[in-house]
């Protein structure tokens, strides 16, 4: 309902943001290495990349992105 509720009272501008934010979350739930993931990013010690790559990836492999 969360996600509902943010898309819903968002302008225009702010929808694509929200739909990639949620997507992410989306993926990490069932990322089955979800815990070790989280304790890192907690921990500042996760590897990051940018988001430009990220989609340049998952476009390579034949995945989609949201709203595509």
């Amino acid at each position: 309902m969360a996600f509902y509720r943010e898309l819903g009272q968002a302008p225009i501008a702010r929808v694509q943001a929200i739909l990639t934010r949620w997507w992410c979350e989306a993926e990490l739930d069932t990322d089955p290495e979800q815990d070790r993931i989280i304790a890192a990013a907690r921990a500042g010690t996760l590897p990051t990349v940018a988001m430009a790559d990220v989609v340049r990836l998952r476009r390579e492999r034949g995945g989609e992105l949201p709203g595509e």
